[in-house]
């Protein structure tokens, strides 16, 4: 399930095991030493003499070269508790069979069979402990902190139960809700069943679910097209999931049952659909956003808020709702540029507003207003870099005019952006610009990588220092 929705808790759980496992066998090698000679069974100068760090090293090697064998740290095999268990016992039965060997072959001192049989010990209790505690982590805490990422499945009844039952066999941390149709819905025109997909999508997306497996049958994929659509209308990321019409089996059990790895395909596919990404990604917002707060806002509030109060009464931010990710609405932080007026939650600036103060030009023209939202980014609403975050009202009204528009809600907006670098920004009276915001924000999110967030980054520096055009 983890490969295709991912789960933050698994990629969390999964760091963290690599963390303590790597620090714990370290540890464990330098006890082993520290027993065997404390008690006089091995001559602390004899294994030192014995090439003691390259003992440590080959440890570490072998540990690392049985981790990677099995699998051990793979997505796959942590989603699952029975998993860790099976690959966890190979890793350790190869690591104290090789690194044993190693040892007795290529270093001789007294008492190698008492540091062998330390190690061994040690190693075994460590992980019966270690992995006894991952049980509790498995099967009690999902529950109790609702760690379990929801998903829905959706199909016609007759198709459902062989595909609901390969999902049955996963996981602690996923939860499938289950939307069955029957034959009614097939003997609808095409139009009633978009529309019935439509309100199925909008259901889901009204309980936090944005991830949907939907069975498809021959009927489904004449249509394919109009439901990806409907589903990016609800921020719905759409998986079609083959119908099984029949179960499959090579014995007289029911454990004899061929296991089949259902075939996923995925309406969008990016880089920062995967975890791992999202989490460099953030690591590197919360870097960024925190020597800002630290080391820039400390002073500049103060200056340009003063400055601000002294031409025009009112507020220093102005906190205006914004579309976020999956559509979420969250305040979004900027400098007040304008007067206090009844239309700033509708109307853009346009070129002289006259509700633009002197500061506020000068703000607006240096990009120095979005300053405040990196308090945004810190907070985990907003990325660095990413679709710029539109006026509630304008993504209602170009939701219905772009195609695709929604899917540039599958991702965090950013304080600055590939198509603002590329001088699309500004006011946007011409649904065709706005048509190529949108397509430079999904060609951001197609090609996505850290590097590409820094040019970006310096770009916008750039063109903080030359002024835009269509900054007003």
């Amino acid at each position: 399930m983890h490969r295709y929705v991912q789960n933050r808790v698994l990629v969390y759980l999964k760091m963290l095991l690599v963390l303590t496992d790597t620090l714990c066998l370290n540890l464990i090698f330098v006890g082993a030493f520290f027993a065997v000679t404390t008690f006089g069974l091995v001559n602390a100068q004899e294994i030192i003499s014995s090439n003691y760090y390259s003992l440590w090293m080959m440890f570490n090697l072998v540990a690392l070269v049985s981790s990677l064998y099995f699998r051990l740290y793979e997505n796959s095999t942590i989603e699952r508790l029975e998993y860790v268990f099976r690959q966890t016992f190979r890793t350790l039965l190869t690591l104290l069979v090789a690194f044993s060997v190693c040892v007795l072959i290529g270093h001789h001192f007294t008492g190698v069979w008492y540091f062998l049989a330390a190690i061994v010990v040690l190693v075994s209790l460590y992980v019966g402990l270690s992995r006894f505690a991952l049980t509790y982590v498995y099967t009690v805490l999902p529950k109790r902190f609702r760690w379990s990422k929801n998903v829905a499945l959706i199909g016609h009844n007759d198709y459902l139960a062989a595909v609901e039952g390969s999902f049955a066999i996963n996981h602690a941390f996923y939860h499938v809700n289950t939307i069955k149709y029957y034959d009614e819905v097939e003997q609808r025109s095409k139009e009633e069943k978009v529309a019935q997909f439509r309100r199925y999508f909008e259901e889901v997306s009204k309980l936090g679910i944005h991830d949907v497996f939907l069975v498809s049958t021959p009927d489904i994929n004449t249509y394919s097209k109009e439901l990806i659509m409907a589903a990016n209308h609800q921020c719905v990321q759409l998986n079609f999931v083959p119908a099984v019409t029949a179960t499959l089996s090579y014995g007289s059990t029911k454990s004899d049952a061929v296991r089949l790895d259902l075939p996923v395909v995925r309406s969008h596919e990016d880089s920062l659909s995967t975890m791992e990404n999202r989490i460099k990604k953030r690591m590197v917002d919360l870097f960024i956003s925190g020597l800002v707060l630290v080391f820039v806002l400390s002073w500049l509030v103060p200056i340009i808020g003063l400055i601000i109060k002294l031409q025009s009464p009112g507020p220093i931010f102005f906190k205006q709702p914004r579309s976020g990710r999956n559509n979420q609405t969250f305040g979004c932080y900027k400098f007040r540029s304008m007067v206090v007026n009844k239309d700033s939650d509708k109307a853009q600036a346009t070129k002289d507003d006259k509700r633009i103060t002197p500061i506020g030009k000068f703000l607006r023209r240096t990009n120095l207003d979005e300053f405040p939202q990196f308090i945004n980014v810190f907070l985990g609403q907003m990325s660095v870099v990413g679709p710029r975050p539109h006026m509630l009202s304008h993504t209602e009204h170009y939701s219905k005019l772009i195609q695709h528009y929604m899917v540039r809600h599958f991702v965090k907006p950013g304080i600055t952006g590939w198509a603002q670098v590329n001088g699309y920004r500004g006011e946007t009276k011409d649904p065709k610009l706005m048509a190529k915001r949108v397509e430079h924000d999904l060609e951001y999110m197609s090609n996505w990588s850290s590097m590409l967030d820094f040019k970006i980054i310096f770009m916008t520096a750039l063109n903080m220092i030359r002024g835009e055009k269509n900054a007003y």
